[in-house]
């Protein structure tokens, strides 16, 4: 994890761009009737400062499963304008399992941009929550199994993923050749991964997970999440876990507590573009 040191007013556009996303996002779930929460870092700016944590450069939501598939559907089925949804139904070579909600003629790029098909721009990302199994061992397997799979897509799209060591580096070039060798390419491992992450049904299952989360993974007690709360965040209001104290506290310990600076990330994207904004 990096924290790029932004200029004050560079920080600060690329935020008010990013509310702007989630103000486009927020009015298509109010429209549709679709349950979000502010998740991660966001629900924890929300609460702790009313708005973004003052170091952070993106935003984060989740929904339910069943909300998530709906609000895809209807993204797919209208006129974006300004926006656009980036997923693996869209591009083949995405190997993410969330959705990004980008913002046209703009860019935000990572490490990993360039050896994609596709431009990312400034954006929000949506997770998802999904049911496990209320037996432990059941469950920690089913997490663990997804896990590794969501892994391998990650190697079989990208040849060079970025590691703190070199070894590490080498062995998943290795692994990605193998792959093309073996002709198992990243969309066959997302069918396997969606097959999996929808195999439990909500009526048994009283506990969700974000089992693709790229930093945390977490066990949540679903009812801690329902029904959502408003609070405000910069200048609107938006939907928070109904539970966020547990939530929160599940993640990040002593929340309320500022980090240390040697302890603050964020997403600290190579190339940053405002284009006509």
């Amino acid at each position: 994890m990096k924290l790029r040191k932004y200029d004050e007013k560079e920080l600060k556009k690329l935020q008010q761009i990013e509310l702007k996303i989630l103000k486009e996002f927020i009015s298509i779930c109010d429209k549709h009737s679709l349950d979000y929460f502010l998740y991660g870092g966001t629900n924890l700016g929300a609460i702790r400062h009313s708005g973004f944590i003052p170091w952070d450069d993106d935003i984060d939501v989740i929904m339910f499963r069943d909300d998530y598939n709906k609000f895809l559907k209807i993204s797919s089925e209208r006129e974006m304008g300004e926006f656009k949804l980036i997923n693996s139904n869209v591009y083949e070579d995405y190997f993410l399992q969330h959705s990004k909600l980008t913002l046209k003629n703009t860019k935000f790029e990572e490490w990993w941009n360039k050896q994609v098909s596709y431009d990312v721009g400034i954006f929000i990302d949506i997770f998802c929550l999904d049911n496990v199994p209320n037996n432990p061992k059941k469950r920690d397997l089913h997490v663990k199994t997804i896990r590794c799979i969501n892994k391998a897509i990650g190697v079989a799209t990208l040849k060079d993923i970025e590691y703190r060591g070199n070894i590490s580096r080498n062995i998943s070039k290795i692994i990605h050749n193998l792959l093309k060798i073996i002709h198992l390419k990243p969309k066959h491992l997302q069918k396997i991964s969606n097959k999996l992450l929808t195999k439990y049904k909500e009526d048994n299952c009283d506990f969700v997970c974000d089992i693709c989360s790229l930093n945390y993974t977490q066990i949540y007690d679903k009812k801690d999440f329902i029904p959502p709360k408003k609070v405000k965040f910069e200048d609107i209001e938006a939907n928070i876990p109904n539970n966020s104290d547990k939530i929160l506290t599940q993640i990040y310990g002593d929340y309320m507590q500022m980090p240390p600076e040697d302890k603050r990330y964020n997403h600290a994207p190579e190339k940053l573009d405002f284009g006509p904004y």
